[in-house]
């Protein structure tokens, strides 16, 4: 009976500390949760967009795809000598190669695109991709174009803000007993805009709570994983992303082609798809290869990966999903749980919708805050 009286004497004082976080929350970090939630959404669809946006620059000349990662790179170099950092294997929504270049070292360096014609080892043409409209978009959502002022941090807050607002919304949303949850997921007909407003609100909020609960903890882990990596080692092991080196022959011996690179890691990894190729740099001087599965949606880019020593061949590090434990799984999986590719179309599209609710939630949950102020302010004269 005594323990009944004083969790009913906290349930008013937790409601209130809710309400005033949850109000905080939406009123301080609501204008640039809209914002991430919004370029999210474009992100979903970033390289769709691109493509459609640059036509010419992803439009080969044939079906064919007779032309080896050797050969494109040798085309982009003709084009562009700066350094390749990145070869993008043709696609369904890019279905050209794609050579990343290096303009500058570090954080700093410019990424210049050239895209190479799959069926004649021609160069389509070149680009600042830095500055490119689409990945501009994308820097804005991850960093909001804070690079150099702890940006990427700043949205990582803005993803635990938006966890907690959507927890404490969630307690205060949930139906007293008697009242049916249906009902708070409604929005009712013949109600006053007031009641009309924070209806919306609850509806927007209810329906999309699961999606930006996924992606807020997908966010955070992205942005923190040195401070999530400890909490999903409770359950698994979930080790640092590597960047393996390989020991170099003790003799002078010549370093492997990039064909010869593809053919060996294919070779390791028959029942997968090469995605993305990256060459040795000064900080890693083994070769990365990255897999998707077959017939993967095209915006779930990379699965797994696997490191291959540039002198023999062999497999440096295996971070492929049968080599990883399930807590390293979960954090390769993040980005793509993030915009919703590990779910295929159906996931890209909810959490493309999902990127709207933190707009009209902002919009909704401000207006009726202002009403009541309104409301009060008036019977106060």
């Amino acid at each position: 009976m005594v323990a009944g009286l004083a969790a009913a004497a906290w349930t008013p004082r937790l409601r209130r500390a809710f309400i005033s976080l949850h109000r905080w929350i939406g009123l301080i970090a609501g204008p640039l949760l809209a914002l991430i939630g919004l370029t999210g959404s474009f992100n979903v669809f970033y390289r769709e967009i691109d493509a459609a946006l640059n036509p010419t620059l992803y439009q080969p000349l044939g079906p064919e795809c007779n032309v080896t990662a050797a050969e494109a790179m040798r085309a982009a170099a003709a084009v562009d000598p700066a350094p390749i950092t990145s070869i993008i294997f043709p696609d369904q929504t890019w279905p050209v190669w794609i050579t990343i270049h290096a303009h500058g070292k570090g954080g700093h360096a410019k990424l210049w695109t050239t895209m190479v014609d799959p069926s004649n080892a021609k160069a389509l043409g070149r680009r600042d991709y830095t500055d490119s409209f689409a990945f501009t978009i994308y820097r804005l959502h991850s960093a909001a174009l804070l690079h150099d002022w702890w940006g990427k941090e700043l949205v990582g807050a803005l993803g635990i803000g938006l966890l907690l607002s959507a927890l404490s919304g969630l307690f205060l949303w949930w139906p007293r007993p008697g009242r049916r949850i249906w009902r708070s997921m409604s929005i009712r007909r013949g109600v006053s805009p007031q009641r009309l407003i924070i209806d919306l609100h609850n509806a927007t909020g209810s329906w999309m709570l699961p999606a930006l609960i996924l992606i807020a903890v997908a966010g955070i882990g992205i942005v923190f994983p040195n401070g999530v990596r400890p909490i999903i080692g409770l359950f698994s092991v979930a080790t640092p992303y590597p960047s393996p080196k390989a020991a170099p022959p003790a003799k002078e011996a010549p370093m492997l082609s990039s064909e010869q690179i593809v053919e060996l890691a294919r070779a390791a990894k028959p029942g997968l798809d090469i995605a993305v190729l990256n060459p040795p740099v000064e900080a890693r001087n083994t070769w990365r290869v990255l897999f998707r599965p077959p017939g993967a949606d095209p915006a779930l880019r990379s699965r797994g990966a696997v490191w291959l020593d540039p002198w023999t061949g062999a497999i440096v590090h295996d971070r492929t999903p049968d080599a990883m434990s399930m807590g390293d799984r979960y954090v390769t999986e993040q980005l793509w749980l993030h915009n919703g590719a590990t779910f295929g179309a159906i996931g890209r599209l909810l959490v493309f919708a999902a990127g709207f609710a933190p707009l009209a939630l902002f919009l909704s949950g401000f207006m009726a805050w202002r009403s009541r102020r309104l409301a009060r302010r008036a019977l106060l004269r």
